[in-house]
């Protein structure tokens, strides 16, 4: 006799539940309403004749009924996963939202992606490329790629490489201003363009960092500030004035000299790039498999 799937459905939503803390949080990786995961529970407790959850208007706490049965369903839920998941990568389905920034979508995800979905023909990916940080379980994102260190609250994090901030201009505006001597020369008499912080909406602070740890921190003043890498580049190849670059993003230009690296001495500071996604959530074969390959092709 099968076993009744409703029940299986439960277990589900129970661990869901169980390990966000959450009726909320679980109905948002779930895709179910709350009021949705609050019955699934329980029918699940009448069905076991369990009590699994103690509530009160404050908290949402396992009973010591429920933390035994966590630990007894999540084997089996874990054992039915594997059992689902297809063995070949040309099997491996599904559609991935997929939240990253315009200095690591462009130089590096984007290029090897069609090496990804040539080896998943039937994975579908949905690409939104913005400087501002996404909030992944609102937005309903599978996973972020970014630099920088955003609130991760709520969700899992691994380091994928690091890049120099480099300070760039191009040659014309060399040839006009000169340039600079140390950083402090940048804040006397240079025209900077500066990044934008999406989150306060003023420019990020200068950090700079020679090879024997001393640091110097300025706020040159600007006449332009932008919210996205690719508008920083562009104003500085118009030779307006000084930007700082991430090395990925400044290569290109520096090889075909479109651009030239300045104060080399100073720029030692490393900006981290990380992969993000939802803390406890179900992980689908396509994004184990998304994972799998940005791990082998992006981390360094």
């Amino acid at each position: 006799m099968l076993f009744d799937g409703r029940i299986i459905a439960g277990i589900t939503v129970f661990v869901a539940v169980a390990r966000t803390g959450s009726y909320a949080r679980a109905s948002e990786l779930l895709g179910l309403s709350r009021s949705g995961v609050g019955k699934a529970i329980g029918r699940l407790e009448e069905r076991t004749g369990l009590r699994l959850f103690d509530r009160n208007a404050r908290a949402l706490k396992l009973t010591d009924q429920g933390r035994t049965f966590l630990e007894e369903a999540t084997p089996m839920l874990e054992a039915l996963g594997r059992i689902a998941t297809p063995s070949a990568s040309a099997d491996i389905r599904g559609r991935l939202r997929i939240s990253t920034d315009g200095a690591f979508g462009p130089p590096l995800l984007i290029p090897v992606l069609p090496d990804f979905l040539a080896a998943h023909p039937r994975v579908k990916l949905d690409v939104l490329v913005r400087d501002r940080i996404d909030n992944l379980l609102h937005d309903g994102f599978d996973v972020a790629l970014r630099f920088g260190e955003p609130d991760s609250r709520g969700l899992d994090k691994q380091l994928l490489m690091r890049s120099r901030v480099l300070t760039c201009a191009s040659p014309g505006y060399i040839a006009e201003f000169g340039a600079p001597r140390s950083p402090a020369d940048l804040a006397e008499r240079h025209r900077c363009v500066r990044m934008m912080d999406d989150v306060t909406s003023k420019p990020h602070p200068w950090n700079f960092i020679n090879a024997a740890g001393d640091g110097h921190t300025l706020a040159p003043d600007c006449g332009l500030t932008f919210n996205d890498a690719a508008s920083l580049v562009a104003a500085a190849l118009t030779g307006y004035g000084i930007v700082r670059l991430l090395d990925v993003v400044a290569e290109p230009h520096l090889t075909e000299g479109r651009l030239v690296e300045i104060l080399p001495e100073w720029n030692c500071l490393e900006w981290p790039a990380y992969v993000y996604t939802p803390a406890d959530a179900h992980r689908s074969p396509a994004l184990d498999a998304f994972m799998e390959f940005v791990r082998a092709r992006l981390v360094h």
